[in-house]
């Protein structure tokens, strides 16, 4: 049996969804810092802080914060990240690094994006029990970062952003192993997606209107 379960998340993908392709890369690039795979250095940067977060957990917080905060107010404060990783200070290179993933975070989501949202995440080549174990980690980001947010609890209690949620909440406490398969790299994709269409719904219905202020 592949990864989704009889109640297949892909009967709620929507019709009208962007597929996967170059959004699911799952790097940011070179131009955050240099040659060093960027997880890498997020897990060092964390690990000499003293925190225990992930880079996959920690990322889905700052996704969680791109989608929800007004994207005409795009500087990520640096408490916000110290809150975040229960720190008092955050160093210089983490808080550059945090901004620049904030950064392309918040670009994806804007209005005429092409909503090309990267998962931090390990690469293709990983076993897929590693990229589906990491891939639970940021969900659970991301969730806790949603849960941080102030002035939301309205927007996450919309039934179908709840019940987006509950899924999402599903795939973070899965613990069972996953071997690699074909099936289990076709789910994969198509879990990742529908994660992204939840990213991107949020975004949507939390951007402030006329009729909806920030």
């Amino acid at each position: 049996m592949g990864l989704l379960g009889p109640r297949s998340i892909q009967s709620r993908l929507c019709d009208g969804c962007t597929s996967p392709g170059t959004g699911l890369s799952h790097t940011i690039g070179a131009r955050i810092l240099g040659q060093q795979s960027v997880t890498d250095s997020i897990t060092d940067l964390l690990k000499a802080a003293g925190s225990d977060c992930g880079p996959a957990e920690f990322h889905g917080q700052i996704v969680a914060h791109a989608a929800l905060a007004d994207r005409r107010q795009k500087k990520l404060p640096q408490q916000t990240v110290a809150d975040w990783l229960a720190l008092t200070t955050v160093s210089e290179d983490l808080m550059q690094v945090t901004s620049e993933l904030h950064q392309a975070a918040v670009e994806s989501l804007e209005e005429f994006s092409d909503f090309d949202l990267t998962l931090l995440l390990p690469d293709d080549d990983a076993p897929m029990d590693e990229r589906f174990s990491e891939l639970t980690c940021w969900c659970s980001g991301f969730l806790h970062g949603l849960g941080l947010a102030q002035h939301a609890d309205g927007l996450l209690a919309q039934p179908d952003i709840r019940e987006m949620l509950e899924d999402l909440a599903a795939i973070a406490r899965s613990l069972a192993p996953v071997p690699d398969s074909e099936d289990n790299e076709s789910d994969f994709m198509e879990i990742l997606e529908y994660i992204r269409v939840v990213v991107l719904t949020i975004a949507i219905d939390a951007e402030p209107s006329p009729s909806r202020p920030a």
